[in-house]
């Protein structure tokens, strides 16, 4: 450890002391004075003559019980029906008809808190969890799609799957058991794959797509046109909508590379029957090049932005 020792006036001593346990996972000089030195600064900054130890497996200990707190409040969550939706408006530039909306989970924190996705997704993966969210997320739209049925308001949503459902035929049944409880007709239930996903999982995700469209459901790619063979995962995959990958969107105006990009979606995507949709759009300039660009639908803030009602107008 490393010490540091004040004369007072009266010539009293006090030790301020930085110490660092030493194992594998903090072996190097460099790491051990830096937590020792950190130590004697956090010493002195709470009135000095102590001393603070630095113990990595506490650190280990501190986040592992992290972790395991997410798993108990995501398995609650699942338990309890602790998850929301929240809904943005996909906004047809070609004039079709009736209501669409992107679905976002989100955590319900209690006191009009709400936690996204970011927060806790990479925990779930891990824990084997995602299947899971896949079909609280599916049942819940469903049975909106119902809800919004009933009150003559027919309504298309968009559902993100993530890869963990792709291993069985479990969420295709799922899904149709709900659409028959809920009287609710497939062509309402648009299900969205990433496009890296499919690329590492094809097989699989055909055979999804397969399952699904005997449904009536429409299997789309989102984040399209990051891959390095985009098109040709097109062809094999036969979306009936491609998303296009925001990064495309952003400084659109000023951006005749991603416009020429985005007009060559459109066309290669409409030229084997699927529907392009533009995310992400945050101002006019890009609404004004979207609105001759081919793209058949675009969403973001610039419009609406997501939240836990559905009351766009898309007339």
């Amino acid at each position: 450890g490393q010490a540091i020792g004040t004369w007072s006036a009266f010539t009293a001593i006090t030790a301020s002391i930085g110490g660092v346990q030493i194992g594998e996972k903090i072996a190097s000089v460099t790491q051990v004075l830096a937590k020792a030195n950190h130590g004697v600064q956090s010493s002195i900054g709470v009135g000095g003559n102590r001393f603070e130890i630095f113990d990595p497996s506490a650190v280990d200990r501190a986040e592992e019980e992290r972790i395991q707190a997410w798993v108990g409040r995501l398995r609650e969550a699942l338990d309890n029906n602790l998850f929301l939706l929240y809904y943005q408006p996909v906004i047809s530039l070609q004039g079709e008809p009736g209501a669409t909306y992107e679905t976002y989970i989100r955590l319900d924190a209690g006191s009009g808190e709400t936690v996204p996705p970011l927060s806790f997704l990479q925990i779930a993966e891990e824990h084997g969890l995602l299947w899971e969210i896949d079909r609280w997320v599916t049942g819940r739209a469903v049975q909106v799609i119902a809800e919004r049925a009933r009150q003559r308001n027919d309504t298309t949503l968009l559902v993100k799957i993530t890869q963990a459902s792709l291993q069985d035929d479990t969420l295709p049944k799922f899904i149709a058991e709900q659409l028959t409880a809920h009287k609710v007709t497939g062509e309402r239930l648009v299900l969205q794959l990433p496009e890296s996903k499919v690329f590492t999982h094809l097989k699989q995700a055909q055979d999804f797509r397969a399952s699904v469209k005997r449904m009536g459901c429409r299997v789309g790619l989102e984040q399209f046109g990051t891959g390095l063979n985009s098109y040709q995962l097109m062809q094999h995959f036969e979306p009936a909508l491609v998303k296009i990958d925001r990064a495309f969107v952003q400084d659109l105006a000023s951006n005749p590379d991603n416009q020429a990009k985005i007009r060559e979606m459109s066309e290669k995507a409409a030229a084997q029957g699927a529907q392009t949709i533009a995310e992400f759009v945050q101002d006019a300039g890009s609404m004004t090049f979207l609105f001759s660009s081919g793209v058949d639908f675009v969403q973001g803030h610039f419009l609406a932005a997501a939240g836990p009602e559905m009351d766009y107008d898309f007339q």
